[in-house]
């Protein structure tokens, strides 16, 4: 039986204390869809909490496509890889659902961390479980090609927004063949060949133009991915 593993958004895991103390360190904005934080290049500043919305994370490939790495929800925070380092920012913020975020300064938050070891500790987990999320997704790429892309990708929509349907796992956002595409490093043509052929296989089913799938322990086995953190394999 398919099961859903929801994972806990990083606000979500502080106390309520800790939360108000975050939350009076930062300034609330409202941004609408088709808004872009920041872009990949640029030296970092900020860093945002998302308390209600989606906001999706890119990268330029030197082809000059655009390449998804992540699309992060409520209670989720982007742009904590310019802590504690003076990197550009390596990804591109684009708002794709019109959010509400709290807005911090890298200053700011280092010198609340110097008063709370508590947001510090939870920061530093953040950034660490992100790292890996990243480099396992290369790393699915890498090791197994763009199929093993696109199966990585559904599990970590599964794991990031999936809900139960009956016995399957229902991902309840309208991905375009293009965006699954851009997400694992492909043309359209491709993705929609590797849908098509798990449709055939029963492997998965659109339902109202979400993806339905109905066996992700068939994803699963491919990768080789029982063993895998949970909380590393989101998208």
């Amino acid at each position: 039986m398919n099961k859903v593993v929801k994972i806990t958004p990083f606000f979500s895991q502080l106390s309520k204390e800790n939360q108000d103390i975050l939350l009076q360190h930062g300034v609330k904005i409202h941004a609408r869809e088709g808004t872009t934080l920041f872009y990949e290049g640029e030296e970092a500043t900020n860093i945002y909490l998302i308390r209600s919305g989606k906001v999706r994370l890119s990268k330029m490939t030197i082809d000059h496509k655009k390449f998804f790495l992540h699309l992060k929800q409520d209670n989720d925070i982007i742009g904590e890889f310019s802590l504690f380092n003076d990197m550009l920012v390596s990804m591109t913020a684009e708002i794709i659902e019109d959010s509400t975020l709290y807005k911090f300064t890298r200053e700011n938050l280092e010198a609340l961390f110097l008063q709370n070891g508590d947001i510090a500790v939870a920061f530093i987990k953040l950034f660490a479980r992100n790292t890996q999320s990243t480099q396992a997704k290369f790393s699915d790429l890498l090791l197994y090609g763009k199929l093993g892309a696109l199966y990585s990708i559904l599990i970590r929509f599964s794991n990031s927004y999936g809900v139960k349907y009956h016995n399957d796992i229902l991902i309840p956002l309208k991905l375009t063949n293009q965006e699954i595409a851009n997400f694992i490093g492909t043309s359209r043509e491709t993705a929609n060949r590797m849908l098509q052929d798990l449709k055939k296989e029963n492997i998965i089913s659109i339902l109202d133009d979400n993806i339905l799938i109905k066996n992700i322990d068939y994803l699963k086995k491919y990768l080789r991915c029982e063993r895998c953190p949970v909380e590393i394999c989101t998208i």
